[in-house]
């Protein structure tokens, strides 16, 4: 299999693509913070990943920082299946995937 390599968001196509973009920066992300209720984790200047990382869930109650994981795992997937299947995604039906994930790991999923 090869590796993609691509230097631009394959979702805004607005500027190169790092970390800090890809969970924070981009548009879309941006979106599914707010739906979340979850836009709080926008505001720092913070550029280091790790260390905005370390600053959310410092800030956060465990709820909080639970969506939060869940969330970067299905922006990450989303970004992936984006890239490597052209599948689009938009920032309300990924915060509703990661919602149902979320309840789905605590065990809270409507049956």
């Amino acid at each position: 299999k090869r590796v993609v390599v691509e230097a631009w968001c394959p979702r805004c196509r607005q500027t190169e693509e790092d970390s800090i973009h890809i969970f924070r920066q981009c548009p879309t992300t941006e979106e599914v913070w707010r739906y979340l209720s979850l836009d709080w984790v926008l505001n720092t200047s913070i550029q280091n990943a790790w260390k905005w990382l370390n600053w959310v869930f410092n800030q956060g109650i465990n709820e909080q920082c639970c969506l939060f994981c869940c969330g970067l795992w299905l922006i990450w997937s989303n970004r992936n299946q984006l890239l490597y299947e052209n599948k689009i995604t938009n920032s309300r039906d990924i915060s509703r995937q990661i919602t149902s994930y979320n309840l789905k790991l605590q065990g809270l999923e409507e049956k």
